[in-house]
């Protein structure tokens, strides 16, 4: 080989050694600098609420700042850019949904990031239980009378939602879709305004977390007629899941958890799992999920990754059958 060939294969052996030298010794140096959790949605938002106590406990735990920063709008898809651009060194993180990981890539025509090549799962941290409610005047005590009032009338019932492409509005379709039937889909700007609908009549039915109808099913102004995931409540105690009345695909419908930009080191990524996995066995953060309606959430970063890719397994082939847009 030419003296100059070598060269160039030496440098590059030098430079791989010092690339496997300096790796394990950055990861055991992290963090030696403020962390960022990008948060898709302002101030206030649920996502926001999960970030900010999280981002507490990891400062104390890491004795480094924790900042949120928030990046609201475009479905995640500015938050998830951020992520992307960062460098891949535990220093920038995203708070994530199924939305971000599992449904985006079948929703948006030109999405800004890949969310195989560009981000890894670091932890969950909650679900978030649904509940499919209808107004207190449409005439079915049960998910099976709903769907029969549909089949009679394809067309001409409706359903709210917080818009297209939101977490209401894709799982509604994956679960008409399921059941066969023909129900009209009325987007909102806001859960609020979706909500605002079906309490006036002027929509009849609303697949929302628990917690946004909780006070409307004790008042009796929305019935539940099916859950996602068993939930200690009693407004939710006696209905039904959808997964006992054999709609399967729906446990754990909206989770939130933390990603890293792809390439981080996994000794990061499996610190900031153990510590996460620590701060949701605080007290007042169990009281802080209770608060929004949702039940605590770990799994080791692995285990994340396989859930993950599993729900994109298994939810692609429906969600480019439904052909679902953004506004």
């Amino acid at each position: 080989m030419p003296r100059r060939g070598l060269q160039w294969v030496w440098a590059g052996l030098v430079a791989c050694a010092a690339l496997a030298a300096g790796t394990p010794a950055q990861a055991a140096d992290w963090p030696a600098r403020p962390i960022t959790i990008v948060v898709n949605g302002g101030p206030g938002s649920l996502p926001d609420l999960f970030a900010r106590p999280l981002a507490e406990r990891l400062h104390h735990a890491f004795g480094q700042p924790v900042v949120v920063e928030n990046k609201p709008g475009a479905g995640g898809l500015l938050a998830m850019q951020q992520l992307k651009s960062a460098p891949p060194d535990g220093y920038t993180l995203a708070l994530v949904t199924n939305a971000h990981l599992v449904w985006n890539p079948y929703i948006f025509p030109a999405l800004t990031y890949d969310p195989v090549r560009d981000v890894v799962p670091v932890s969950p941290l909650a679900v978030i239980p649904m509940a499919l409610t209808v107004n207190d005047k449409v005439p079915a005590q049960s998910l099976a009378q709903l769907f029969g009032l549909a089949r009679q009338q394809p067309g001409r019932l409706n359903y709210a939602s917080s818009g297209n492409g939101s977490p209401p509005h894709v799982l509604f379709e994956m679960l008409r879709e399921q059941a066969g039937v023909d129900i009209m889909h009325v987007p909102f700007k806001t859960g609020t305004g979706a909500l605002n609908s079906v309490l006036a009549g002027d929509t009849q039915m609303y697949f929302a977390g628990t917690a946004l109808v909780e006070p409307m099913v004790k008042e009796g102004r929305l019935r539940v007629l099916a859950i996602s995931d068993a939930v200690p409540d009693a407004a939710f105690g006696r209905a039904p899941t959808l997964a006992q009345q054999d709609f399967r695909g729906f446990e754990g419908a909206v989770w939130l958890g933390v990603a890293a930009r792809a390439g981080t080191p996994d000794a990061i990524v499996q610190r900031l799992n153990a510590q996460i996995g620590r701060a949701q066995q605080d007290g007042a953060m169990r009281q802080m999920y209770a608060s929004h309606g949702s039940l605590p959430y770990h799994l080791d970063a692995a285990a994340f990754a396989q859930r993950v890719a599993d729900e994109r397994k298994a939810s692609g082939p429906v969600l480019r059958k439904l052909g679902i847009k953004p506004d």
